[in-house]
């Protein structure tokens, strides 16, 4: 597990809080790429399809602003 390897622990208390934390990081924040790059909460709540289409968006979005971009210093 990482956080294992990254932290000494001091007591009981603290390993569990650290754990908890890093649970909590695994399955809300952490993309996996096993899973598209999204987080297991994502498959857990059904936001796969709208996650995906998302993505697609921006990324149509950021390839017609480069399109736009080269065409304008191109003009120049």
């Amino acid at each position: 597990m990482e956080c294992l390897n990254t932290k000494s622990f001091i007591t009981l208390e603290d390993a569990r809080e650290t754990i908890a934390c890093y649970i909590d990081y695994y399955n809300r924040v952490r993309l996996h790429s096993s899973l598209f790059f999204l987080t297991p909460e994502d498959f857990l709540l059904g936001r796969v399809k709208e996650k995906i289409a998302k993505r697609e968006l921006k990324l149509k979005m950021a390839a017609e602003n480069r399109a736009l971009y080269w065409q304008m210093s191109n003009a120049a």
